[in-house]
């Protein structure tokens, strides 16, 4: 008797993958009624907020676009000097990939060149007072690469045109939908 109770109670790997796949089955009608409704959700709530941006934009004045444009061009040129800073670290990345060799591009190169024979640059080389802060400056312009100084202002001023943006699409949204 015990070996009929042992052989009863062995694992049975062919049932045990066939409620597997009932199960995934049953997850499957569940995932695509799940899509199903959230699809429809989604086209209902976006055919709503269609219609209420026409109304609103209906209402709008040439200094709401004139303002809009301004902000969405900051936003871009942050962008642009986001996307400078990216791209001057990926060159310099590929270029330590082919070489082994890093070619550092310091603030001090960007000064150097803006400022040559400017008093500024004079007083940078060749300090006859304030030498602390001269030397301040010198370090950070050394230190800073150029990559960065491009993408964290970059960054900052394209998030904060976009909050902008959005802050006074919201705010100029509820103001007209009380009017």
């Amino acid at each position: 008797m015990n070996t009929e109770n042992f052989q009863e109670s062995r694992f049975n790997p062919e049932e045990w993958m066939n409620r597997l796949f009932e199960f995934m089955k049953a997850v499957q009608y569940f995932a695509i009624d799940l899509i199903q409704a959230f699809k429809t959700l989604l086209q209902k709530s976006l055919l709503q907020v269609w219609k209420e941006i026409r109304s609103a934009t209906s209402k709008l004045s040439p200094v709401d676009f004139f303002f809009a444009g301004i902000t969405l061009s900051i936003g871009i040129l942050g962008g642009m000097i986001l996307i400078a800073g990216m791209g001057l670290l990926s060159y310099q990345s590929f270029i330590w990939l082919q070489s082994g060799v890093w070619n550092e591009y310091p603030m001090l190169t960007v000064f150097n060149f803006i400022f040559e024979n400017t008093a500024i640059h004079q007083w940078l080389m060749n300090p006859e007072s304030w030498i602390g802060i001269q030397k301040l400056l010198l370090w950070l312009l050394e230190t800073t690469p150029v990559s960065l100084a491009l993408m964290v202002p970059g960054f900052s001023i394209a998030v904060t045109a976009a909050c902008i943006f959005t802050l006074a699409l919201i705010f100029r949204f509820y103001q007209l939908k009380k009017m």
